[in-house]
């Protein structure tokens, strides 16, 4: 029948549907549900366009059957059509649970009465799949699982158990088609999988990542299977996260092939701890994977990340793994989910909480958020950037550096060479000079944490150590404390100075040597939380640095300025005056007036924000 004969036998069945009431319009309501159904799946079942001809079958059937009585031989396979129905609506268009709760009892009493072999073969697997959703519920990419999921079983764990029964029994009987045995062996192994992870004490983190990765394989052999499958119909199925997602719906032929054995697939054994499998096959330059992406493996890092965000705290690392998984997924593939991945990988880089992100994964959120061309990866870091009056944040690695562009959130890469004007560097040195003004910083935590102190005028509260100089140190400044000898205490109740010079002796751990005999470490410094913060300390030649430098930043202080060597007394002298005059006379920022001494004398650096 041509689309347009179609289309005018349902008109005429509406128009005489019309003239009738009550158990009258039974015959015609069925006719019109069945040539609505076989128009919907002729059209592609999943996609949103036939929705409208499944929804008026469903309608069509409801009716009718509420016209069979109990015991009539049609109502059971008007009661498996019907239920059907209701399964595609729920598991390929995101239907109400009310479609799946009616779609169990619809199937379950048609299985009750005499049916067809093929009837009787595909509304189970169909009844076994809406027990299955049931036990999958709402499962949300890096969220977490719903309650009844949890260990030592619940009602979504007897429904995987019904729905591995029913998938049982389909194998038991003979085949109808491979693809069927196949469909069965495979959603008999999602269901066992979650039996075996909740049923107990603890979460069996095996078998939960076996039923994650053969979900995936569901999605992605449902057409190399030559199934009618639901779960790879559509953008909407393929845009829906890999545990949300339904199960396949088949269409088998009627016509049973002869009885043979079904084997049961073999398990993947299962690894011990889906966290470390999953950074072991990352290796430790997961960013170059983008550079070649492997279908295969991108699958198995998807279902080993989404394993990972469904057991336990997922923390941001996690969820940057995940978006590293579906960025790669997305990159070797080719169909209609592809972009889809993409999308969601950058939903996961936009909603990760990147001041938990420890400090050596960051150059991979910049890696993956470049590799999506995604602005908005680390929006906090490029307001803090912003904040501290950079231009970009840099992060140097082996192919060049990673450069955050603070105006636009752009990830670029570049080089030494092509810095910003004023850079926050992640370095513990600055390159060789050049016209870029570069502060030095541990990480984009310490970004955050300093970029959102106060900030006081330079000139407010100088404490200078100092020797025979300090009189005219004092002077670039026109106040001052000026100190000849300090001891540890000392220096302890003057944190809160805007510019600390400490001049004094320091050994290689960074401790410094102070009068009285006393000594101040590095992680007694830290230790202080000082009450007016945002100093910038000038520590002596030869403390080591940065550590005693970060102890100042962590303890209040918004800069540090340290020696790259240990410099003649002499030509320390003429730096500290260069350095103390653009301070002081002339109320540079500390970054600005290091690197005008730099270009000068070299020898300094600064460390902290501008």
């Amino acid at each position: 029948m041509g689309a347009l004969t179609v289309a005018g036998g349902i008109d005429e069945l509406r128009r005489e549907l019309a003239g009738l009431s009550g158990p009258a319009r039974t015959g015609r309501l069925f006719e019109l549900g069945q040539v609505l159904t076989d128009r919907y799946w002729r059209s592609g079942h999943g996609r949103p366009g036939p929705q409208p001809d499944l929804d008026e079958a469903i309608g069509a059937l409801t009716e009718a059957y509420g016209y069979f009585a109990d015991g009539d031989s049609l109502r059971a396979p008007l009661a498996a059509l019907l239920g059907s129905l209701l399964a595609a609506r729920h598991v390929a268009h995101g239907g109400p649970d009310s479609d799946r709760e009616t779609g169990i009892e619809r199937l379950t009493e048609a299985l009750g009465s005499t049916l067809s072999p093929g009837q009787t073969v595909l509304s189970r697997l169909l009844l076994g799949q809406l027990h299955l959703s049931r036990a999958l519920g709402r499962i949300r990419t890096g969220g977490i699982l719903p309650a009844a999921l949890r260990p030592g079983g619940g009602a979504q764990v007897e429904a995987a158990r019904t729905a591995a029964g029913h998938f049982q029994l389909v194998l038991a009987e003979p085949e109808l088609s491979p693809q069927v045995t196949t469909g069965a062996q495979l959603l008999l192994a999602v269901a066992e999988g979650i039996v075996e992870a909740f049923c107990g004490v603890g979460v069996n983190l095996g078998a939960l990542t076996r039923s994650v990765q053969t979900l995936h394989r569901l999605q992605k052999q449902g057409h190399d299977l030559g199934m009618g499958s639901i779960l790879t119909a559509g953008t909407r199925m393929a845009r829906t996260d890999p545990l949300d997602r339904p199960v396949i719906l088949i269409e088998a032929r009627e016509e049973p092939a002869p009885a043979r054995p079904t084997p049961r697939p073999r398990p993947v054994p299962p690894p011990g701890d889906p966290r470390a499998e999953l950074r072991r096959l990352l290796g430790d330059a997961p960013h170059t994977l983008l550079d070649r992406p492997d279908v295969a493996t991108a699958d198995e890092l998807v279902a080993l990340a989404v394993t990972v965000a469904h057991h336990g705290p997922a923390g941001a690392a996690d969820q940057l793994r995940l978006a590293l998984a579906l960025a790669l997924r997305g990159r070797a593939g080719d169909g209609p989910g592809a972009a889809d991945d993409d999308a969601d990988a950058r939903g996961e880089l936009r909603g990760l909480a990147v001041e938990e992100l420890p400090a050596d994964d960051f150059p991979l959120l910049l890696r993956v958020a470049r590799a999506l061309g995604e602005d908005h990866a680390a929006d906090r870091v490029t307001a803090a950037l912003r904040a501290a009056g950079a231009d970009a944040l840099g992060i140097p690695q082996p192919d060049g550096m990673l450069l955050l562009h603070a105006a636009t959130g752009r990830v670029a890469l570049g080089t030494e060479r092509t810095l910003p004007r004023r850079t926050l560097l992640v370095a513990d040195r600055p390159p060789g000079a050049g016209v870029a003004i570069v502060s030095t910083l541990a990480g984009h935590r310490q970004l955050l944490d300093l970029a959102g102190r106060g900030r006081r005028a330079i000139v407010e509260e100088p404490v200078l150590l100092a020797g025979p100089e300090g009189a005219e140190l004092r002077r670039c400044y026109g106040r001052g404390e000026l100190l000849e000898r300090a001891t540890a205490a000392d220096v302890l109740a003057r944190l809160s100075a805007t510019v600390l010079h400490l001049d004094c002796p320091a050994g290689p751990d960074g401790t410094l040597r102070l009068a009285g005999g006393t000594e101040l470490t590095p992680e007694a410094v830290a230790a202080v939380r000082i009450r007016r913060a945002s100093g910038v300390v000038v520590l002596p030649p030869g403390a080591a640095f940065p550590a005693l430098a970060d102890a100042f930043l962590t303890a209040g202080f918004t800069g540090a300025i340290g020696w790259l060597g240990v410099p003649e007394p002499a030509a320390a002298r003429e730096i500290y005056r260069e350095l103390h005059r653009r301070l002081g006379a002339e109320r540079q920022p500390p970054a600005v007036a290091v690197h005008g001494v730099r270009r000068m004398f070299r020898g300094l650096v600064h460390r902290g924000v501008y």
